[in-house]
């Protein structure tokens, strides 16, 4: 029962979030010191980027709703 709880949840996403960040950090980093080709970089990072932004609007929302 606990792995459904919302607190748990709120730790998955957050989880998620901060893999996804630390994702996108290194692929800035890849692509700064010349191993990731543009091509290669812009997709990936615009993909990554969008899994940050999605689990933040979801963590955001969850937060939102335990506080009421």
């Amino acid at each position: 029962l606990e792995k459904w709880s919302l607190q748990s949840a709120l730790g998955q996403l957050q989880a998620k979030l901060d893999a996804s960040e630390a994702e996108s950090e290194a692929q800035i980093e890849q692509f700064l010191a010349q191993d990731l080709p543009l091509d290669s970089f812009l997709e990936s990072f615009c993909q990554s980027r969008t899994r940050s932004h999605i689990c933040r609007t979801q963590l955001e929302k969850l937060q939102e709703l335990l506080q009421k």
